[in-house]
């Protein structure tokens, strides 16, 4: 008789909303027509190894040939004996050497399939021998033992080790200790997988022979870490892969650990720390937008974990929306990213979670000038680990206090976030990780009547944008060479502006699932499949002027007083699947990544087909080159592709990215790369020549060229860490072709030299002192050569030279940070000053005329923004 030991209310209700999630529905009653769904095999626990029971000589003269206790056991998922009591007894005597005696027994665990579980059984335990009812009793034992050390000889804790069976009947998982070990113990004998994981390395995968009553010790020593910030050895095009990953891009940027953390100017906000990376250029306002080699701020995507998120900053970019201590890292693709990545011709930037603290329960809070924070985490059983974090701006506290009476714009933004994060395993196969997070921002203005002379542009104005998502991850090892993952993301977006009659309200119920399968067909292919499926309900409704180019459309200055207003109420659902195809072929010293990777955008009914290829090749081991082409795709902006006020016959954007560099490790800790790209752009949405239906239409050409320098040190002993990025580029628009008058002109973002240098230097007792310099060329803008009066509504119509063909002055910036930290056994407190813009620079962002555009007035950037603060954490 077989008894399933019954799971806890909370585990089911957990398991069951996993399921539902994964779409994994309960079977319909079947039909006739139908085969019966299969049932899952169940296997009963069986003896491996018995024990005597220990007797005095006087009871066992006694004994008969047939004495037998009746006993129920519960069978762990380990094999070993968790609970047993008596059913049907003898004496005392004799019934307590029978429970002494079960509890050394080891059992093959019962079984779901080829799954361990646990089970209660009943067992009748006989003093005479053999005490096996069973099954026949299988070869003894092995096992084998081990310390993981890394690439300095020093010991590797909290590693996982996993080990697999040939035929997938054992599989187990286990933690290095402090020192390093690991034990797996009763093998039965034969050959088995041996995989290691740390954080931020490949996997590694060994193979062992299992002897019997032998036990076998092994060392496994790591190789030297690549340099975690020019990782450009990777060169297929995806993030991390989970089954020995190969290189996937030729260009993949990354910062790890507390590093992230430390940057100065990025007030300890993790995700600002792409700002210092080559090709990110420097948004105008600090307005917090992502623009990558040339490309328009949506022409770049941010997934988390895979999935893609709305929005990466709060208002004004100050702080990003989720807390930087529960990230593992950050990795930036600027161009010839993974077929993983589709509907965006830019650059992608992926952010990985770190499972929850599994050790103790830690907690944080930290308080500063901008915001306060705090973050709670830590196990709920030995499996299952949750942490909870929340953040508040405090600057709408301050703001009335640091504003000038006079002004006639009064700003107060308000911003949260909230995260969530619960990781589980159930198995050593499986992890479900079950994610809420969310962020909103409120900005407000009071424009007075003394604010302009736009009779349109008068009154109250606020700006709101929030999103909360609910995600799950589920990952499964299917056996030592096979790795899926399934991720399923669901949440309302919400976006509302309105100034006067003027007003737009959108809400996007964003559904966003990912299923990824990769598997190592041998010693040098490897392949990764998968899809990903976009599915938003919009409604949105729009008052306002008919909307134009939304890049290159001049000085864009003019008053919104006799403007012709559209209103449009749109109702639909945008569909958007895609499916993906990698294989990883490693001719040691050569490495190439074939790609490939198709969509369909819905609102349009289009498909896309796009290629790519990655070549690397070692020349040393320290000396790499790398070259790159792939085709790109994104649909136009959903008021581009609307009926009411746009052209839904409009066409996909394509770019192809081409590229080539080389990565020299020029000595231990130091690394320089340089690379040079081109990226062609066409069937660019551009707006019709007079304003007329349907309002755009493609042909837009763009070409894109430039290089970037890059070089990090970072010596073994930490004293100090240093970056050095350069970007040299040109971006170039062509609206359009046709016209014989037509002119290449600059794209509006286009910065021709960026500079940033960036160090840290980790001085006595624990203090740490930093600086990031940053030199940008001005961003281009459209000069206004005169005005026009309209009497009807009374204000002036300004006249635009030629787009962007004057430029803002040298941007430059000098960002400090300091900390000093206090350190006890259980408990830390630092206290830190992060200031941006140390030296006050007025740097012009644009200028604003008066009534008649014959006078101008500098609008400067942000001033300095001294950030104060204390962090405690237990």
């Amino acid at each position: 008789m077989l008894t399933l030991r019954p799971l806890p209310l909370a585990t089911l209700a957990l398991s069951l909303t996993c399921c539902a999630a994964v779409a994994l529905a309960a079977p319909a009653p079947a039909r006739a027509d139908l085969p019966p769904p299969v049932q899952p095999v169940i296997t009963p626990p069986r003896v491996l190894r018995t024990a005597q029971a220990e007797l005095p000589a006087e009871l066992i003269a006694e004994l008969a040939a047939d004495a037998v206790v009746l006993l129920e056991l519960i069978v762990g998922v380990d094999g070993a004996v968790t609970e047993a009591h008596v059913l049907e007894g003898l004496s005392p005597e004799l019934d307590a050497a029978a429970l002494a005696a079960i509890q050394r027994f080891v059992f093959d665990p019962a079984r779901r399939d080829l799954e361990p579980m646990a089970a209660r059984i009943r067992y009748a335990f006989s003093f005479a021998l053999p005490q096996v009812d069973a099954g026949p009793q299988l070869p003894p034992l092995g096992t084998i033992t081990g310390v993981i050390r890394s690439h300095e000889d020093a010991p590797v804790a909290s590693a996982q080790v996993l080990i697999v069976s040939r035929d997938e009947a054992v599989v187990r998982r286990v933690t290095t200790a402090a020192d390093g070990r690991f034990e797996f113990e009763m093998l039965p004998p034969g050959t088995y997988d041996v995989r290691v994981t740390i954080p931020d390395a490949d996997p590694l995968v060994y193979e062992e022979e299992v002897l019997a009553n032998e036990a076998t010790d092994l060392v496994y020593r790591l190789p030297a870490p690549p340099p975690p910030e020019e990782e450009e050895e990777e060169i297929v095009f995806g993030a991390e892969a989970v089954v020995d990953p190969p290189p996937r891009e030729i260009t993949r940027r990354s910062i790890r650990g507390e590093q992230l953390r430390t940057i100065p100017g990025t007030a300890g906000d993790a995700l600002r720390a792409v700002e210092i990376l080559p090709g990110v250029a420097r948004p105008p306002f600090g307005a917090g937008a992502l623009i990558v080699r040339g490309s328009a701020p949506g022409d770049s995507e941010v997934f988390f974990e895979g999935v893609s998120v709305p929005l990466l900053y709060h208002f004004g970019g100050l702080k990003s929306v989720i807390n930087s201590r529960l990230l593992e890292g950050i990795d930036f693709y600027p161009g010839n990213f993974s077929s993983r990545y589709g509907r965006r011709t830019g650059g992608i930037l992926e952010v990985s979670l770190r499972d929850p603290a599994t050790d103790r329960f830690h907690g944080l809070i930290e308080a500063s000038a901008i915001d306060l924070s705090f973050i709670a985490e830590g196990p709920i059983t030995e499996n299952f680990s949750i942490a909870v974090a929340a953040r508040r701006s405090l600057i709408d506290l301050v703001f009335d206090a640091v504003v000038p009476e006079d002004i006639g714009v009064v700003a107060a933004p308000v911003y949260y976030d909230y995260q969530l994060f619960t990781s589980w395993r159930p198995n050593p196969r499986d992890r479900l990780r079950l994610l809420f997070y969310g962020s909103s921002d409120r900005f407000a203005l009071n424009i007075e009547d003394s604010f302009g002379d736009d009779p349109a542009a008068r009154g109250t104005a606020s700006l709101t944008s929030r999103f909360f998502n609910q995600q799950l991850i589920w990952d499964r090892q299917v056996d030592s060479r096979t790795e899926q993952e399934l991720a399923v993301t669901f949440g309302p977006i919400q976006a509302r502006f309105s100034l006067g009659q003027l007003g737009f309200r959108g809400t996007f119920r964003q559904i966003y699932s990912r299923y990824e399968r990769r598997m190592q067909i041998n010693e040098h292919v490897r392949v990764l499949v998968g899809s990903d499926v976009f599915i938003t309900p919009v409604k949105l409704t729009y008052n306002g002027p008919q909307l134009g180019q939304s890049e290159g459309g001049g000085s864009d200055s003019a008053p919104l007083a006799g403007r012709e207003t559209v209103n449009v109420a749109l109702d639909t659902v945008v569909v958007r699947p895609g499916f993906y195809l990698e294989t990883n072929i490693d001719a040691d010293p050569m490495r190439f990544v074939l790609g490939t990777r198709v969509d369909y955008f819905g609102e349009i009914n289009q498909w896309v087909f796009n290629p790519r290829l990655s070549v690397m090749a070692s020349a040393t081991d320290t000396l790499r080159f790398k070259a790159a082409a792939g085709m790109y795709s994104q649909p136009p902006e959903f008021n581009e592709s609307n009926s009411s006020i746009g052209n839904n016959n409009l066409e996909p954007i394509h770019s192809a990215h081409f590229g080539a560099g080389v990565d020299w490790d020029f000595h231990p800790g130091m690394t320089v790369g340089l690379e040079g790209f081109y990226k062609p752009l066409w069937n660019r949405v551009v707006a019709i020549e007079g304003g007329v239906e349907p309002y755009f239409e493609n042909g837009g050409r763009g070409r894109i060229y430039g290089m970037e320098l890059s070089a990090r040190i970072n010596p073994d002993d930490g004293a100090y860490v240093g970056y050095l990025s350069y970007t040299l580029s040109r971006s170039e628009r062509l609206d359009h072709p046709n016209d014989p008058d037509a002119q290449w002109r600059l794209f509006d973002f286009d910065q021709t030299h960026i500079l940033t240098l960036s160090f840290t230097y980790n001085l006595p007792r624990n203090w740490s002192l930093g600086g990031t310099v940053r030199i940008v060329s001005g961003n281009p803008s459209t000069p206004i050569i005169g005005s026009v009066y309209d009497a009807l509504n009374d204000v002036y119509i300004p006249i635009d030279g030629r787009t962007n063909s004057q430029r803002n002055p040298l941007f430059h910036r000098l960002d400090v940070r300091v900390e000093k930290k206090w350190i006890w056994d259980s408990f830390q407190l630092a206290f830190f000053l992060d200031i941006q813009n140390a030296y006050n620079q007025a740097n012009q962002e644009g200028l604003i005329y008066n009534f008649n555009y014959r006078q101008s007035t500098q609008i400067n950037g942000l001033p300095i923004i001294p950030a104060i603060g204390i962090r405690g954490e237990l």
